[in-house]
This record gives structure tokens, C-alpha cells and sequence, in this order.
């Protein structure tokens, strides 16, 4: 192995990904609803109809393009008025979301761990959001000073999880064999896709990992397990 990529959420961060979702969510609504009274559920209604464009995408075009066709379509207002809104509730309300958050301590020093040992290191999350977002959730989980290779965003990618494709965009772009790589993720679906592009995958298991999660077969275990594994390499 000479790659090593991370999902986020319920990976590096072990946040609870519903809580997470459903304070964004809340955060947004307020956030836009001081910009437009009467209209914060409707813009974030918009941007629910962006997310599933995005998820759906053919490859054309980044995800930030079709997120945004998908928004100014179900919105009545256009990118360009809105697009520096959403950075600013990225840099305010939403980097607010991991204050009190306490970085997983096992997942912390495996990452370190492994970047002393030479892996190059990859946050391969979903694409789904602005960078902007992602480097303030790679600062909560306490590895914002790791030399990551990539932090996967929608601004570079034409594809998201659970599309094989995504993996496959990560490997072109940064001339990796997938057969050199090893997939960290909590979800078999999701991020156990990388299989099939002939990565290796590592299946995190949480306290709230579901019974079909516990039955899985191949390579899983918690983070003290995986860091007890990558010492020993």
C-alpha cells in the first residue's frame, strides 16, 4: 500500500452523521432566513434538489455545476448573488457546528502515524460540498496540519459515492494503482465501492454500526483496532 484514503463523516469524524446533518440543516435555515425573511426553508429546500443533482451526475460536468443548475432551477435566485452567501455561512454558522467537538484520539494519531511512516493520505469524501466546508471538517477531527494529497470536494469531481467513478476520478488525477490503495470508510456501500475499482478496503465499525455491518466478512474493526494494526506495518 502506498495510498491511504479516509471517508469523513463516521470515519474521521465520529460525530453521529444524523446530529451533524440535522444542525447544518437548522444552521442554514437560520443563516438564510436573516438574508431573506420567509425564504430560509426554501433556499435550503434548493439546495437538497442541488445535492441529489449532484449524486446523479453523468460525468459531464463538476458536481459544482450541476449543483448549481439544479439550485438557480428550483430558486429564484442566481449564483452569482448567492454563491458568496454560502461561503460566508461556510466560514461563520456552519464552523461553529465543531466547537466542543472532541477529535477521536485513536484516529488522530493513526493518521499522523501513518504520514510519519510515508503513506500518502487522501480525505476521499463525498463530493457533495464547496472545499471550503471540508477543510473545516478536516479541523475537527485534528488532522488539519496533516499534508493530506487531496480533500475531495465538488469544485474537481463529476461523481459521487456510491459511483465507482469517484474513485476511479481520485486515481486519474493523482496517478495512483488501485491496487496500491487501501479505502478507510464506515459504510459498505458508499465507500466499500472502491472494491470494485480494486482498492482495499477497511471497514470502521462505530458503536451504532448496524447488524449487517457486524456480519460483514472481510477486512473491519475500530479505530484502536486499525491503529494497532498500522503500528505494526
Amino acid at each position: 500500500m502506498k495510498t491511504i484514503l479516509f471517508d469523513m463523516d463516521g470515519t474521521l469524524l465520529n460525530m453521529g452523521e444524523n446530529a451533524f446533518e440535522k444542525e447544518t440543516l437548522k444552521r442554514m435555515i437560520g443563516f438564510f432566513e436573516k438574508k431573506f425573511p420567509g425564504k430560509g426553508n426554501a433556499i435550503v429546500t434548493a439546495t437538497g434538489s442541488g445535492i441529489e443533482a449532484m449524486k446523479g451526475n453523468n460525468g459531464k460536468q463538476t458536481n459544482e455545476l450541476v449543483y448549481w443548475q439544479a439550485f438557480e432551477r428550483n430558486c429564484g435566485h442566481k449564483r452569482v448573488e448567492m454563491e458568496p452567501l454560502f461561503f460566508e455561512f461556510y466560514r461563520t454558522d456552519y464552523a461553529h457546528i465543531g466547537d466542543g467537538y472532541v477529535p477521536d484520539e485513536d484516529m488522530r494519531k493513526l493518521v499522523h502515524l501513518l504520514e510519519a511512516k510515508g503513506y500518502q493520505l487522501i480525505v476521499a469524501t463525498n463530493p457533495l460540498v464547496p472545499q471550503i466546508a471540508n477543510q473545516q471538517r478536516v479541523l475537527w477531527s485534528g488532522t488539519g496540519d496533516v499534508n493530506w494529497l487531496e480533500i475531495t470536494s465538488f469544485e474537481n469531481y463529476s461523481s459521487a459515492k456510491p459511483n465507482v467513478r469517484f474513485y476511479q476520478e481520485i486515481c486519474e488525477r493523482f496517478h495512483l494503482e488501485p491496487k496500491e490503495c487501501l479505502m478507510v470508510g464506515n459504510s459498505i456501500r458508499d465507500d466499500g465501492a472502491a472494491q470494485e475499482l480494486g482498492m482495499e478496503f477497511y471497514l470502521i465499525l462505530n458503536e451504532d454500526s448496524a447488524e449487517a455491518v457486524q456480519d460483514y466478512r472481510g477486512r473491519k474493526g475500530s479505530r484502536k483496532d486499525l491503529l494497532e494494526l498500522v503500528r505494526g506495518l
